[in-house]
């Protein structure tokens, strides 16, 4: 038996003309055209990348790239860190002056064309510290950091755009200052150029190529180079030396003199020396103390006063209470 199939009632839609269709024969043409003109554009630019891809030959030179480096750094020395150089000593000179050893003055030298010095005081025996003003004569550069007989501080500085050399003292501990003449004439001191020193008002020539530090008071001076100790000699106009290495600071106080120096067997830091007599007989100096951890390539000064003894290197002050024996 067989079933009868309904009549579908279902229409298409009439079928759509096609795009191409609609066109006219110039327009068919035109876009015929353009997608030739594609076509061949596009078979170039695939070339070109191609070209400009392919690894350099004998015949082509490839051109440099721009790199941007940072300053270069020299490479380490083998077997640990390097010695301080002299430039590096120079550089960082610095002053540390005290009387009491309660109020302490400390300074950085500065340069004339570059950074002026910085000069401050401590009324806590170096525990915390306070710039002085120095505007008031334009000081540039530090000379000479020292105390006079009175207690007054003293300073010869170069000041000014022309780098004048002058002496400067103080009598309230620096809060104000009055020239003072007769000081560059009594207190010894390198030229702002390191050139020479200044001794009694009259230039010398140095004891070695570059003074690394200068101790002087009214009586005596004495300076450490990277591989002498020397003491100016007034009545033979010369200078005394004796090969010593490694010194950052010294200071001297009547007839003593302490200086540290880094190298010093057993100490792991800097060690403090000393010797009695004027000239120094430096070659007698005994070890009496070490600053334990001091850092051995940091710029350093050195102060004594009686049985007190400070020592400012690199961001630390460090104090002895008992000659150099021991310090915190």
């Amino acid at each position: 038996m067989s079933t009868k199939r309904g009549r579908s009632t279902y229409r298409s839609a009439p079928a759509r003309p096609r795009w191409r269709d609609s066109l006219s024969s110039s327009q068919r043409v035109l876009v015929l055209v353009g997608l030739a003109l594609f076509l061949i554009v596009d078979v170039i630019l695939v070339g070109l990348a191609l070209t400009a891809n392919r690894a350099p030959t004998a015949d082509r030179t490839p051109r440099p790239l721009v790199t941007f480096n940072s300053t270069p750094q020299p490479a380490p020395s083998p077997g640990g860190s390097a010695e301080p150089t002299d430039a590096t000593a120079v550089d960082g000179k610095r002053f540390i002056a005290t009387i009491d050893g309660q109020t302490l003055w400390r300074a950085t030298a500065g340069a004339c064309a570059s950074t002026s010095a910085v000069v401050e005081r401590s009324v806590d025996a170096g525990a915390s510290w306070a710039p002085l003003a120095t505007n008031a004569f334009d000081l540039r550069q530090v000379l000479a950091l020292t105390t006079g007989e009175d207690g007054e501080l003293e300073i010869i500085g170069a000041t000014g755009d022309a780098c004048a050399v002058g002496g400067f003292s103080s009598e309230d501990a620096g809060d104000t200052w009055a020239p003072d003449a007769a000081l560059p004439g009594e207190v010894g001191y390198l030229t702002p150029d390191d050139s020479a020193a200044v001794v009694s008002g009259q230039g010398v020539g140095l004891p070695c190529p570059a003074v690394d530090v200068l101790s002087s008071t009214s009586t005596r001076t004495v300076a450490a180079c990277a591989a002498v100790l020397a003491e100016w000699n007034p009545a033979a106009g010369t200078w005394g030396a004796t090969p010593y290495a490694g010194v950052h600071g010294l200071a001297t106080e009547g007839d003593r003199l302490m200086f540290v120096a880094r190298g010093v067997p057993g100490c792991n830091g800097l060690g403090a020396l000393a010797t009695t007599g004027i000239p120094a007989p430096f070659a007698n100096a005994s070890l009496v103390g070490c600053a334990e951890g001091a850092d051995v390539t940091a710029p350093a000064a050195l102060a004594i006063a009686g049985t007190g003894a400070w020592l400012w290197v690199g961001d630390t002050v460090l104090r002895s209470g008992d000659g150099g024996v021991t310090w915190g």
